[in-house]
């Protein structure tokens, strides 16, 4: 193999022999830059950019973290004002428009409540909590939202308990 390659630039002209190595001199590195180089660098960078939307994640996670334990520290001076019961809280849904999303509606032992909505909008469920959860005397037991079939709706359950309790 190496007499059939030498063999060949000595048949070659002194400028062809100059031009074929500063050919190979040329390929070589390129070659090195894109088969090599070039993928780790592309590599990297979907790393950093991973690296850096998990710090984010990480991050919005601790913010939710400290907004949840200070949400669920009871506020020594402030009074939790009696349980508006079953038909208060129908009308306030009724109001929000967001009765007719209603699916079930049940009292259960001890004053608690449970909702249920198969199909309502998020953004007006949640703009419903927010705005009757500071005086309607319950606190929330539980929430399980699911992603719903059309754009911007959930399935969701929702169980209430006096605040007393």
């Amino acid at each position: 193999m190496s007499e059939r390659l030498i063999d060949l630039l000595v048949r070659l002209a002194p400028r062809e022999r100059i031009l074929l190595g500063a050919l190979c001199l040329l390929i070589l590195p390129v070659a090195l830059v894109l088969g090599v180089l070039w993928p780790l660098h592309d590599a990297r960078q979907a790393a950093v950019a991973e690296l850096a939307e998990t710090r984010a994640l990480n991050a919005w996670v601790a913010e939710r973290q400290a907004e949840m334990a200070r949400l669920s520290l009871p506020s020594e001076n402030a009074e939790m004002p009696p349980a508006i019961g079953v038909s208060a809280l129908e009308e306030s849904l009724i109001s929000s428009n967001l009765r007719p999303f209603m699916t079930a509606l049940e009292t259960r032992d001890e004053g608690e409540i449970a909702l249920r909505f198969d199909a309502v909008s998020f953004v007006d469920l949640m703009r419903w909590m927010d705005r009757s959860d500071p005086g309607w005397g319950y606190r929330i037991a539980s929430l399980r939202l699911e992603r719903g079939e059309r754009s911007a709706f959930v399935e969701a359950r929702l169980t209430l308990m006096p605040a007393g309790q």
